[in-house]
């Protein structure tokens, strides 16, 4: 996936789960995303893509600790609530279904 494919799949994503966050997105060197969903002062989601490398990861930060998500290091895995420490192997998500999951877990926590 491109930078520009994976910023409208992500921008789409986040208008559609979090319409009501202010969202940062950042380019780096052409290659990395970087985005920010700020929920509230306490939480945020927070997404990163580089082209070059495959690397992304989606996590959902709260009082400064990710309490969840997903990222590509070593295998496709997913962090779950409660056991972030957890590596559960899971498919490649895509941006919305990986924003769908971590918008109902800010609903069941906030």
């Amino acid at each position: 996936m491109t930078l520009d494919e994976f910023r409208q799949a992500l921008v789409k994503a986040l208008n559609l789960h979090f319409p009501r966050t202010k969202v940062t997105i950042a380019t780096s060197r052409g290659i990395i995303l970087t985005g920010k969903a700020e929920i509230n002062s306490d939480t945020f989601v927070t997404v990163y893509f580089n082209t070059l490398t495959g690397k992304t990861s989606y996590a959902l930060i709260h009082c400064g600790q990710r309490i969840t998500g997903y990222d590509n290091y070593k295998f496709w895995h997913h962090h779950p609530l409660g056991a972030v420490e957890q590596h559960i192997p899971c498919t490649k998500p895509t941006p919305e279904s990986a924003l769908a999951t971590l918008a109902a877990t800010c609903a069941e926590l906030l």
